[in-house]
C-alpha cells in the first residue's frame, strides 16, 4: 500500500503511455491489413477504386472504408490529371486550385460523396467519405473541451496550479507521447482532405527527381516543404512503407504538434512555473482546432505555425538572425509566412543597430539560396517571384470559406472587384492591412519591449485574416499558439481567453468547411456564429494589447489581470529577472 501511495501516480502515467502506445501499433498494423486487401481487391476489378461506380459513394473505398496507400501504378502531377495507387484523385483541368485546395462551383469537395460516386465527379455531401463517420465523436470531444477550458480557465489561479516535484519529467512525456500515439492511432482511419492526395502525388514527383520538380510537375508550394514531400515520397516508395503513405503525409504536422507543445511547455516552465506549463501542453496537444488541421484534414499548419512560434521565441531572446533565418523557411514554406515580416522589421527598427539588420539580410538571403538552388537548374532567373504571383492572384475573392468581416457580410467567394460602398472588397482588404500594420507598429513602439513580439504577431494574423480579401479557412490557425506566447510574456490572463476564443473559431472554421458540402452560396448559421466570433475577438484583442503595450504594464501590472509563476520555496525571488517581469502571485 505505501508502494501504492508513493508511485501510484506514476505507475497510472505509465499505463497511459503505454496504452495508447499499443493502441497505436494495433490501429497501425490493422490497417496495414486492410489497404493489402482492398489493394487485392481493386486489382480484380472495378468494384472498388477510383471510377467503380458500382459502390455508393464510389471512390476511395466507398463508406468506412480506409484509403489504401500502395503505390501501384503511377504519379503524375500537374494540370492534365494524377492518378496515384489507389489513393486515386483527379487534379486536372479547371477543378484543381492552388495550395492544395480543390474547388469547383461546390467548393472543397475533398469530402464529398467519394471520386466518381454518385453525387457528381468531385463534389457533393458528406455521404461516401469515410471521415464523415468520425464528425460526432470530434464535435463531442470538441464540446467536453471547450468546456473544460472555459470552467478552468474562469478560476484560474496560480496557487491552484501547484504540482509536486515528483515525476515532472513523466508527466510531461505522458502529456506529449499520449498526444503523439492518440494521433498515430486515429490517423490511417481518416480519408483526409483532397489536399492530402496533391501532397502524395508532390512527394512522388519530387522523389522522382527533385530537382526536376517544377519543371515536371505542378504545384504553386514554395519550395522548403518540397524537401519535406521528397523524404516522404522515398520512403513511401518502399514496399513496408507503401501501405502507410496518408500516415506518412500526416507525420510531419503531428511531430510538429509535440514539438510545439513542448516549446511552450519549455517556455512556461521558465517564466509561469510547473503548474501552469503542463496545463498550456496540455492545451494545445489536445486542442481540437490543432488536432483536426493536422490529423484529419492533413493539412501542414502545424509545420509552419512551429517555425513561426520558433521565430518569435529567438526573436525575443534577440537571436536576430536565426530568428530571420526560421521568418525566411516560413515564408519559402507558406507564402502566408510574409504576414510576420513586420514583426521582425519593428525589432529591427527598435534595436537601432546596423548589426542586427546585416545579419537578418544576410540570413535571409543565405537561406533562400540553399533552399532554392537545387529546383533553380533549368528555370528563369525570377521564376520563384512568378510562384509567388500566380499563388497570390489564384484566388480573386473577398473570402475563399475563411470566415471573417467579408464572410459575415455575404462576401464567401463573392468576386474581390465586386464593388463594397465606395471601394472594391480587394481595395478594403489593402486598406486594412496597412491599418492593422500600422497599429501594430504603434504598439510595438509604445511597449519598448521585445516581448511585445508574440502579441505584434498575433494582431497581424488575427486582422490580416479577419479584414483582409482572399484568406483561406486555415491561416487562422498560428493564432492559438500565439496567444499562448504573448500570455508568457506579457502574463495577461486575457491571451489565454483569447488563445481559447480562437481555438473555438478555427475549430468551427475548419469542421464546417471538411465536413460540409461548402456550396459557394452557402450562409449558414456556422458562418455567420464563427465569423463575428472572430470580429468580436479581433476587438478584444485589440483592447488587450492597448492595455499591455504601455511600457509600464510590462513591468508590473493589477493583479486581475497578470498571473505569476510558481515559485518553489527553495527557488530565489525572480524580481531580478532579466525580462523584468512582475511575479506578485495574483490573489
Amino acid at each position: 500500500m505505501n508502494v501504492w501511495k508513493a508511485n501510484g501516480l506514476k505507475y497510472i502515467l505509465l499505463c497511459s503511455l503505454i496504452l495508447c502506445a499499443v493502441a497505436s501499433v494495433v490501429s497501425l498494423w490493422s490497417y496495414s491489413g486492410s489497404s493489402a486487401s482492398q489493394s487485392a481487391a481493386v486489382r480484380q476489378g472495378p468494384s472498388g477504386g477510383f471510377g467503380g461506380g458500382s459502390r455508393p459513394g464510389g471512390g476511395m473505398g466507398g463508406p468506412g472504408q480506409p484509403t489504401n496507400s500502395s503505390t501501384e501504378g503511377t504519379s503524375t502531377s500537374g494540370d492534365k490529371g494524377t492518378t496515384t495507387g489507389n489513393d486515386t484523385s483527379v487534379s486536372g483541368g479547371s477543378g484543381v486550385a492552388r495550395d492544395g485546395q480543390h474547388r469547383g462551383p461546390g467548393g472543397m469537395s475533398g469530402n464529398g460523396s467519394g471520386m466518381g460516386g454518385p453525387g457528381g465527379g468531385m463534389g457533393g455531401g458528406r455521404s461516401g467519405n469515410s471521415s464523415s463517420a468520425y464528425a460526432t465523436p470530434l464535435a463531442i470531444f470538441a464540446a467536453l473541451f471547450f468546456g473544460a477550458f472555459v470552467f478552468i480557465a474562469y478560476r484560474f489561479r496560480a496557487r491552484e496550479w501547484k504540482l509536486g516535484e515528483r515525476n515532472r519529467g513523466l508527466m510531461l512525456w505522458t502529456v506529449l507521447g499520449v498526444g503523439f500515439f492518440l494521433r498515430m492511432a486515429i490517423a490511417p482511419w481518416i480519408s483526409g482532405h483532397m489536399d492530402l492526395m496533391l501532397f502524395r502525388n508532390w512527394a512522388t514527383t519530387a522523389a522522382d527527381s527533385l530537382s526536376g520538380f517544377y519543371t515536371n510537375g505542378s504545384s504553386d508550394y514554395p519550395p522548403f516543404y518540397i524537401y519535406i514531400l521528397y523524404v516522404i515520397g522515398q520512403i513511401g516508395s518502399t514496399d513496408a512503407f507503401s501501405p502507410y503513405m496518408t500516415v506518412l503525409l500526416r507525420l510531419p504536422n503531428i511531430l510538429a504538434d509535440i514539438v510545439t507543445a513542448y516549446m511552450l511547455y519549455r517556455l512556461a516552465s521558465k517564466r509561469v512555473g510547473y503548474g501552469i506549463s503542463l496545463g498550456l501542453a496540455i492545451f494545445y496537444v489536445f486542442n481540437p482546432a490543432v488536432f483536426i488541421n493536422s490529423t484529419f484534414w492533413g493539412q501542414v499548419d502545424s509545420f509552419f505555425t512551429m517555425l513561426i512560434v520558433g521565430m518569435i521565441v529567438l526573436l525575443v531572446e534577440n537571436r536576430v538572425g536565426w530568428s530571420a533565418v526560421l521568418f525566411t523557411v516560413a515564408v519559402l514554406m507558406k507564402p502566408q509566412g510574409i504576414i510576420y515580416g513586420p514583426v521582425l522589421f519593428f525589432e529591427l527598427l527598435r534595436q537601432r543597430k546596423i548589426q542586427p539588420w546585416l545579419l537578418s539580410i544576410g540570413g535571409a538571403v543565405v537561406t533562400t539560396i540553399l533552399v532554392i538552388l537545387p529546383f533553380s537548374w533549368g528555370q528563369e532567373p525570377l521564376w520563384l517571384l512568378d510562384l509567388y504571383k500566380g499563388t497570390v492572384g489564384e484566388y480573386p475573392y473577398a473570402s475563399v470559406n475563411a470566415y471573417n468581416f467579408f464572410a459575415l457580410i455575404g462576401g464567401n467567394y463573392t468576386q474581390d472587384t465586386t464593388t463594397l460602398f465606395l471601394f472594391s472588397y480587394h481595395t478594403w482588404g489593402m486598406i486594412c492591412i496597412v491599418l492593422v500594420t500600422l497599429f501594430t507598429w504603434w504598439m510595438y513602439i509604445r511597449s519598448r519591449k521585445p516581448q511585445f513580439a508574440a502579441a505584434a504577431a498575433l494582431v497581424l494574423i488575427a486582422g490580416v485574416f479577419t479584414f483582409a480579401s482572399s484568406m483561406h479557412e486555415r491561416y487562422l490557425f498560428p493564432a492559438a499558439a500565439l496567444a499562448v506566447l504573448a500570455y508568457l510574456y506579457l502574463r495577461d490572463r486575457r491571451f489565454l481567453w483569447l488563445a481559447g476564443g480562437f481555438s473555438l473559431t478555427i475549430f468551427l472554421n475548419t469542421f464546417d468547411i471538411f465536413y460540409s458540402s461548402n456550396s459557394r452560396d452557402q450562409y449558414g448559421i456556422i458562418l455567420c456564429v464563427t465569423s463575428l466570433l472572430n470580429v468580436l475577438l479581433f476587438g478584444y484583442l485589440v483592447k488587450v494589447v492597448w492595455d499591455c503595450s504601455k511600457s509600464t504594464t510590462i513591468e508590473t501590472a493589477p493583479s486581475t489581470d497578470r498571473v505569476s509563476p510558481e515559485l518553489p520555496s527553495a527557488q530565489p525571488a525572480w524580481g531580478a529577472s532579466s525580462q523584468g517581469v512582475n511575479t506578485t502571485i495574483d490573489s
